[in-house]
């Protein structure tokens, strides 16, 4: 199975930049995805930083980003799932994600004439455009052998538009093997 790349627009990875180094914000601005020990030496420089979440954000299209060996501030972060930073409200962050999720979700099983069940959120990165540029990994239960499965979306999400589901696949490298839709044939009624 293949990944549903909507207008040939996967590659729409935002350039990686820095926006406060180590050290240049104030620290109660410090998100809360640095970490560091204050005595201990940085591991990285700034450059090499800078080089590291490029290599990490080409190599996994903004999906799979280890913000923990990184002290500075860049353009991609983490979203706290737990917040109501994105959604307009009464909706929150997780159940904003989850919409869109099982939205592009259902896209893939109309393409692909799956039948995958959403499960749950399990992480998301973003960056800002002029809206946000959502990177959401999402579990869904595969019917054919009833385990689950990771999937990735990207989506462009802004308040006030549709949203624009640029990318939704299985996640690579997890060795899943399809064989067929489902073990039982569902009866035509």
């Amino acid at each position: 199975m293949e990944e549903v790349d909507i207008d040939g627009r996967s590659g729409l990875l935002a350039p990686v930049s820095l926006d406060y180094e180590f050290g240049s914000f104030p620290r109660y601005l410090i998100p809360p995805h640095i970490r560091w020990d204050e005595k201990k030496k940085p591991k990285y420089k700034t450059r090499q930083e800078y080089v590291l979440m490029r290599r990490q954000v080409r190599k996994s299209k903004g999906f799979d980003i280890d913000f923990t060996q990184f002290r500075s501030v860049f353009n991609y972060r983490p979203v706290n799932l737990d917040s109501k930073e994105f959604a307009k409200p009464p909706e929150t962050t997780r159940e904003l994600l989850k919409r869109l999720s099982q939205k592009s979700l259902n896209k893939y099983n109309n393409e692909w004439f799956t039948e995958y069940e959403f499960l749950n959120i399990v992480k998301a990165n973003y960056y800002m455009c002029s809206g946000l540029m959502l990177f959401i990994t999402f579990e869904v239960r595969d019917p054919y052998d009833n385990m689950p499965k990771l999937f990735q979306t990207s989506v462009y999400y802004y308040y006030k538009d549709d949203d624009q589901y640029i990318l939704t696949r299985p996640k690579p490298k997890q060795n899943v093997k399809c064989v067929g839709t489902a073990k039982t044939q569902k009866r035509l009624a």
